[in-house]
């Protein structure tokens, strides 16, 4: 059974302050997170994490193309009803199932290849990224959900003006991050008279 999730989160306080307090216009939940298992779904909590932030309804589900191939199919089956425009999914090992979705729907999968209990996440990225010709899927790095956040909301930008909004503040704020790291390592110069090895 599939729950939907939209909260209010403080650690993206930059596109958070949006004027006058604007909220986008979802009709449903348009991001669905699946994983395998309740372990592997707690690797994916970075994404959760970017979509509360965003303030992007989302749903969750447990899924696996191996063990429950039936429920998995009743999911893809219920996609276009209940409103889904971009799917993150995770896998380890084998990790089939972003792969299996794809196949399934023409709504994008967006892969998260997780560490598993061999390879370091390795075949769990070999798994994902060299889908056949024709069936693509989205594939971001090894334990990489929070970029999966963020992927979907840039796809989902090209609908919801608002979301595209707070994309902008998003990189501008990641540049003043990087500016504001550029003075502090001037000013630590300046203080060291040019070497920073002085405590």
């Amino acid at each position: 059974m599939q729950r939907q999730y939209v909260e209010e989160n403080d650690s993206f306080a930059s596109i958070q302050g949006d004027s006058d307090n604007k909220k986008e216009k979802f009709t449903a939940a348009p991001v669905s997170i699946v994983a395998p298992s309740l372990k592997l779904l707690d690797k994916m909590k970075d994404a959760i994490t970017v979509l509360n932030a965003f303030q992007v309804p989302y749903t969750i589900a447990i899924l696996a193309a191996h063990r429950a191939p039936r429920k998995t199919l009743k999911f893809v089956s219920e996609l276009e009803t209940n409103g889904t425009e971009v799917i993150i999914a995770g896998g380890a090992g084998s990790a089939h199932l972003p792969g299996m979705l794809a196949s399934l729907c023409t709504i994008t999968i967006i892969g998260v290849p997780l560490r598993g209990d061999s390879l370091d996440g390795v075949d769990s990225l070999y798994s994902i990224v060299q889908m056949p010709r024709g069936v693509p899927v989205g594939t971001m790095g090894i334990d990489s959900a929070y970029n999966a956040g963020i992927f979907a909301c840039q796809i989902l930008s090209l609908k919801y003006p608002l979301l595209k909004q707070r994309l902008a503040e998003y990189k501008q704020a990641l540049e003043k991050e990087v500016e504001n790291e550029d003075a502090q390592i001037n000013r630590d110069i300046n203080k060291h008279g040019g070497n920073l090895s002085k405590g």
